[in-house]
């Protein structure tokens, strides 16, 4: 197995596992501390916020120094926001100070994350290489969070602090091990150009698909607010979603590797067990949770199929930076209208399925619309 393509899976299993004992509580653990509905959606809002702030800044550190400096910064920042989980009080300060570190931490993060991809999966046979990076994941996210939920109902946050911060810490040690030859370029930074070579009908396909990071905040307060008031309630239902999640990985990576991909099919999978998940209590909401799983999982893949073979024709910078335009302003613009139009959580939910249908409404294309540009990627 190559050496990179190695390091990578042990990092994301590490930081993945560490991120997620707490990543997916947080909305609920402000609601808990008595900040209400609003002032949570407010924290997550500011989150998307302060991300699209720091696109810029995060992509220069990343085509200055290097993704792996981008990608510690990502990890401390994280480190901090726990840190800060362990001593937040009932104080508008707190939202602030943990919305910036959140959005810190992601962008870093994934920005050097979805280098990475990019670089060890072979164009040749993305689906499969892609679906064992996916089980890294998986595994990780899939353990982490119920033993999240178990830590927080019945021992301490402080707990999962030491854990976390430990196992981030030693992500780092794989992080370092990466080493890419065509991490850096002369090519300048181009958005505007960037979008022109960019088909608009993958550009509305991106901007639906990342609206699945609201419907993963939102779900936990929906379980807390209308099904049971528990940690555990949120750590079983996430668990159930990614057992199955896990279970898809590699069978649904081998159908779309047959040249085929089901990307509308998948978009309306979600959309029909989403409505599904909450209507429904008890028995038919776990088997609405585990259909979820699968339902994820084919729209992850079947768009990431895509979208890695239009990736690869950019140069790295350039689209990633599109690509974090994109998917932080289709969440805010979202976010802005939850927060501003409805206080029920049910119905942010079917506002935010209602943005993912408009996917349905073209395909995603593949090929750049540019034959010569910069922001091109240029063979050595």
């Amino acid at each position: 197995m190559d050496k990179n393509y190695k390091n990578f899976n042990n990092f994301v299993f590490l930081s993945s596992f560490a991120r997620n004992l707490s990543e997916v509580f947080i909305g609920t653990i402000l609601f808990k501390l008595g900040f209400s509905l609003h002032m949570v959606i407010y924290y997550y809002l500011l989150i998307n916020l302060f991300s699209n702030i720091l696109d810029f800044p995060c992509i220069l550190i990343s085509k200055k120094y290097s993704n792996n400096i981008l990608s510690i910064l990502g990890i401390l920042s994280f480190i901090a926001l726990q840190l800060s989980l362990s001593f937040i009080t009932y104080d508008i300060i707190w939202i602030y100070i943990i919305s910036f570190l959140f959005a810190l931490y992601r962008r870093c993060y994934w920005m050097a994350r979805r280098y990475y991809t990019l670089q060890v999966l072979d164009k040749k046979d993305i689906p499969k290489k892609y679906s064992f990076v996916s089980i890294a994941n998986q595994l990780a996210v899939m353990f982490s969070s119920y033993i999240g939920a178990l830590l927080l109902q019945f021992v301490s946050i402080n707990v999962i602090t030491i854990i976390s911060v430990v196992l981030l810490l030693l992500s780092i040690y794989f992080v370092m091990q990466l080493k890419f030859e065509t991490e850096k370029n002369d090519t300048k930074i181009n958005l505007i150009e960037t979008f022109k070579c960019t088909p608009k009908s993958s550009i509305l396909h991106i901007a639906c698909y990342e609206l699945l990071n609201v419907l993963k905040f939102l779900l936990p307060l929906y379980l807390i607010i209308y099904v049971k008031d528990t940690y555990t309630t949120v750590g079983l239902v996430t668990l159930l979603i990614e057992f199955s999640t896990l279970i898809f990985i590699y069978v649904y990576g081998r159908l779309i590797n047959k040249d085929k991909n089901y990307l509308k099919l998948s978009i309306i999978f979600v959309i029909l067990i989403r409505i599904l998940q909450v209507n429904s209590v008890g028995v038919t909401l776990m088997i609405a949770s585990f259909l979820l799983g699968f339902a994820n999982r084919m729209y992850e893949q079947s768009l990431n199929k895509e979208y890695v073979i239009l990736s690869k024709q950019f140069e790295y910078h350039n689209y990633n930076f599109m690509y974090e335009i994109i998917q932080n302003t289709s969440r805010l613009f979202v976010v802005s209208i939850l927060f501003f139009f409805t206080n029920d959580v049910r119905i942010m939910i079917y506002i935010v399925l209602l943005f993912i249908s408009l996917g349905l409404l073209v395909d995603f294309t593949t090929e750049a619309l540019c034959d010569n540009s910069e922001v091109l990627w240029k063979e050595n």
